[in-house]
């Protein structure tokens, strides 16, 4: 089985992939797990560096640099020479382990791409899909607080990312679960319950309860920001399909 996690920057994307891998879904190792937990991500990003890597490429190559947070993001367009590479590391991480996945926000802007490549390995069937949503005002304010970003280019950039990764997932045939940061902050032990239902394998209560922090996030505190009217119907849409 493999697991993608799909998400804005600053979602709650970490601590789902932690979840995941100590309740035994390889998400990667400390080897390759970058970066080290930081002061916003004390418990760790749980992310993937081969695949943090292959985006970048993959972005890169179309003119996209993810750290100039431009909301414009070039559809992208994969070389032969990416393709083996993520052909090499899904590859690896199959045959290593038998359940297992990866979280990188990045993906979710190129999650057709990786998809494309894992269809092309006769893998598709083995795909499962969550994707992670926090409010945009939460996602603008984090932003803010960890890279200075004005909070209207903080909700215009979480607008191109999440409508990227929305509109793939509603028109897929594959199978996704969709939850909520603010779930998992207010009620871990159901929202854990849905996601291991959703993947069929079993979860530990106790992993559960010490991992999610559930002061963790409060820089998405704070007084109301009125949305433009397109982030506004976005974010009502991709909550009115979370259960």
């Amino acid at each position: 089985m493999i697991i993608v996690i799909l998400g804005m920057h600053r979602s709650g994307t970490s601590t789902v992939s932690g979840l995941l891998h100590h309740n035994k879904i390889s998400m990667g190792t400390y080897r390759n797990f970058w970066p080290r937990p930081l002061s916003q991500n004390p418990k760790g990003f749980y992310e993937n560096y081969d695949f943090r890597k292959i985006n970048d490429q993959i972005l890169n190559h179309v003119g996209y640099d993810v750290k100039s947070y431009d909301i414009e993001i070039p559809k992208p367009i994969l070389t032969q020479k990416i393709q083996n590479k993520m052909k090499k590391v899904i590859s690896n991480c199959n045959k290593d382990y038998s359940n297992w996945g990866w979280k990188d926000p990045r993906t979710s802007i190129t999650i057709e791409e990786w998809v494309e490549v894992i269809a092309s390995m006769d893998l598709e069937k083995e795909l499962k899909i969550i994707f992670v949503a926090r409010k945009a005002s939460s996602v603008a304010r984090s932003l803010y607080k960890r890279n200075g970003l004005q909070i209207a280019n903080g909700l215009e950039l979480w607008k191109s990312y999440t409508e990227i990764a929305f509109r793939f997932c509603i028109n897929s045939n594959l199978p996704v679960h969709y939850c909520s940061f603010e779930s998992m902050l207010s009620n871990p032990l159901t929202t854990c319950d849905n996601i291991f239902d959703f993947i069929g394998t079993s979860w530990d209560k106790e992993i559960v309860e010490k991992f999610v922090d559930q002061s963790i996030s409060t820089s998405g505190k704070g007084t109301s920001i009125n949305y433009p009217k397109h982030v506004d119907q976005l974010e009502k849409n991709v909550y009115s399909v979370i259960s």
